[in-house]
């Protein structure tokens, strides 16, 4: 048996050859039973296997963790910065992690789990140089210095281990160099 032709066969007009739709229709119309039984038993058995095998699994795994309440309905805050070091002044907008910490500090790290972190380039901002937390008992911000750094808040200076509440429009002078200020509205939106 060779490969179909293609083109006028035996006066017909254009199409494969008998031979060829002969074969094909040999094989479609007696379908081969000992195979198709054969990819049913497996079908069937993989079907048994996940429902036995897995589904126990799946229903014994503990649900995902719910956010907490204090995440959800502590509003997003931003940092603007009025004045600092030139990429400062560049980047301008700091988020603060919402319903959770914020390290502000002069040493570049990833996020954690609990706690987000911002890295200013002013030459006198401390490696943690002050922290930002959302009080849920409260439901504001605070400000805490966190090393022997100059924190200012509203112009007032902050003892180390003091929490001061944020309210919006609050300036944060952090070092020389650097002015912020707290904020609820956050950058326009393009």
């Amino acid at each position: 048996m060779g490969l179909p032709v293609r083109g006028k066969v035996k006066g017909r007009g254009f199409g494969l050859s008998d031979r060829w739709s002969r074969a094909a229709a040999r094989t479609m119309e007696n379908a081969n039973f000992p195979l198709w039984l054969a990819w049913a038993s497996f079908g069937t058995f993989m079907v048994w296997l996940l429902w036995k095998r897995y589904l126990p699994a799946v229903l014994k795994a503990p649900p995902p963790p719910l956010r907490l309440e204090a995440e959800q309905r502590a509003p997003a805050a931003w940092l603007f910065c009025e004045d600092g070091s030139a990429l400062d002044r560049r980047v301008k907008w700091f988020g603060l992690r919402p319903g959770g910490r914020t390290v502000v500090g002069g040493r570049p790290r990833a996020d954690t789990e609990d706690t987000s972190f911002l890295y200013l380039t002013a030459e006198d901002i401390q490696e943690d140089h002050a922290l930002v937390a959302y009080n849920p008992a409260s439901g504001r911000y605070e400000l805490e210095p966190m090393g022997t750094g100059t924190v200012l808040h509203n112009n007032e200076a902050l003892a180390a281990g003091a929490r001061e509440a944020l309210a919006d429009g609050d300036t944060l002078d952090l070092g020389r160099l650097s002015r912020f200020r707290f904020t609820l509205t956050g950058p326009e939106e393009p």
